[in-house]
């Protein structure tokens, strides 16, 4: 269409360029040879009529385009918004209301290709949710892949069932992926009524809606792959420290029984808690709590006086949301990497409001870090040194450097706060270091992840 209405306007620029000019010439020479007016009114006249033409030819098509392309636009955002999380009854029921006004149709349903979804218009009412899909030519389509016009015979008892006064259809496939996910089927009374703008509109309508469809896919297919990542990262159970762990306590049972028990409460409770659900938001509170438990176990090992933590947490922010599993890597990050072979090392740990939302601070005064170790510090774990030896570190565990935690509690901060909030380091070798955790607006905790289409029953 916008093709024709171009080449349109460049042949009226050439006969325009054309008859303007010989129409002021024709003046010209009347005015000059008849002093009559009459030739010179037929004249102007037949120059006011070209620029009558000139107008709409150049200034009324882009109008109408611009208005069928508004048009277009706001039905596909009135579609999207009830499809975006897939096409679920009520979606499809939405999704019908929308484009049965725009066609020439009676009526029109949506199907998963076994069962309808929705129908709406003349008839719906024998065609209602979770009917079975009997229509031969429904199931031809969800074969095949390829938009059908169909006109149905008066003598076919069973498919006049279903909207029986309409005669006539067009039945055109949802795909994603190359895969048949449902029908969108428009019906009309006559077959003449079905012409080349009402078949462009249903591959059109069921286009878009199949576009929309395999977004909702790879969305949800995103989730799944940072829901499988995070359970990956949280089964890694390091052997090291859990064997020494269990040494630690077992040397404290003739010797200290009271704290062997108390060690070994926090030692099942850490685990059990490790090893829960991590899809789920948790409160500050019992991450804060998890994080002394590991503490715990470090000054077990080490002993109280090598190994100091004091806590600064909020009354205001206890209750708070917040990823699971953020604050004992941290608290792991300092015993690992911080400690000095003799001092001893203390960890600060508080919790602020801020007008943006929550900031947790994890600060030592340990060893600290250079310039160029901040750097690499958010390094994929793959991009870690492969020649560097792996050596057992303070806590037992294996030193794999403290870009992998890090990465891992980002990763969980981004999936439940969005790309906004993160983490900032700040460090000076001798002196210590600073890991703020900026939470920021309200979190997002992940519905289970629904299906493209119902199941049919």
């Amino acid at each position: 269409m916008t093709r024709t209405l171009r080449n349109a306007q460049r042949v009226a620029t050439i006969l325009l360029g054309l008859c303007v000019p010989f129409l002021l010439i024709l003046l010209v020479w009347d005015l000059m040879a008849n002093p009559s007016p009459v030739p010179a009114v037929v004249t102007i006249a037949g120059l006011v009529m070209l620029c009558f033409f000139f107008s709409y030819v150049f200034v009324v098509p882009d109008d109408l385009t611009s208005s069928a392309t508004d048009r277009t636009l706001s039905i596909a955002s009135k579609i999207f918004v009830h499809t975006r999380k897939g096409m679920t009854p009520d979606a499809a029921m939405g999704a019908c209301q929308i484009i049965l006004p725009e066609t020439l149709a009676s009526a029109m349903c949506i199907t998963d290709g076994k069962q309808v979804l929705a129908s709406w218009g003349e008839g719906c009412e024998r065609y209602p949710t979770g009917q079975p899909v009997v229509l031969d030519t429904t199931l031809n389509v969800v074969s095949s892949k390829v938009m059908s016009v169909f006109s149905r015979d008066a003598n076919d008892t069973r498919e006049r069932e279903f909207f029986p006064r309409l005669r006539a259809g067009i039945v055109a496939p949802l795909t994603v992926r190359d895969r048949c996910v449902g029908t969108l089927e428009l019906y009309y009374p006559r077959f003449s009524n079905i012409d080349m703008r009402q078949t462009a509109l249903a591959t059109g309508f069921a286009d878009l809606i199949s576009t929309q469809l395999a977004s909702f896919e790879l969305e949800r297919q995103s989730e799944v792959s940072a829901r499988v990542e995070l359970r990956a990262l949280q089964s890694q159970v390091d052997p090291h420290f859990l064997f020494n762990t269990i040494g630690t306590i077992v040397s404290l049972v003739r010797t200290e029984p009271e704290k062997a028990r108390s060690l070994l409460i926090d030692f099942s409770n850490y685990y059990r808690q490790t090893l829960s659900d991590s899809e789920s938001l948790t409160t500050l509170e019992r991450e804060v709590e998890q994080g002394i438990r590991y503490i715990n176990l470090m000054q077990a090992r080490y002993g109280e006086g090598r190994l100091k933590v004091e806590t600064r947490i909020d009354p205001d922010t206890v209750e708070c949301k917040v990823p699971p599993f953020i604050l004992q890597p941290l608290l792991e990050n300092c015993v690992k990497h911080a400690m000095r072979e003799v001092e001893p090392l203390s960890i600060f740990v508080l919790s602020r409001t801020t007008a943006r939302g929550l900031e947790i601070v994890v600060a030592d005064d340990g060893i600290g870090m250079s310039e160029k170790v901040q750097q690499h510090l958010f390094d994929a774990p793959e991009a870690s040194r492969p020649d560097e030896p792996e050596t057992v570190t303070a806590d037992g565990s294996i030193k794999r450097g403290c870009g992998i935690a890090l990465c891992n509690v980002l990763m969980r901060i981004h999936f439940f706060f969005g790309e906004d909030s993160g983490i900032k380091v700040e460090s000076k070798e001798g002196q210590g270091t600073a890991i703020t955790v900026a939470l920021i607006g309200e979190p997002h905790e992940p519905a289970p992840a629904p299906s493209l289409l119902p199941a049919s029953n």
